[in-house]
């Protein structure tokens, strides 16, 4: 989840961030939020979140879609 991810054009900056991120496979913006695909072995989901506070957004939940394990990333 990205609350501050609230308009078009912040959903435009994100997904720019992210695909400019090396490993990153796809991303799509969904409500309040973007799903990844990326491959572990060239970035982390820690790097992810990085890269999204450093670009001004707080990543709060993520969810990893090969175990399905949740947690919180940063506030």
């Amino acid at each position: 989840m990205i609350p501050d991810m609230d308009s078009a054009e912040t959903e435009t900056s994100v997904q720019n961030v992210l695909q400019r991120l090396p490993a990153i496979r796809a991303v799509r913006i969904i409500e309040r939020g973007v799903w990844i695909r990326y491959n572990p072995i060239g970035i982390s989901s820690d790097e992810i979140c990085t890269a999204i506070r450093q670009s001004g957004f707080r990543a709060s939940i993520f969810q990893d879609s090969k175990s399905g394990r949740t947690g919180v990333s940063s506030q």
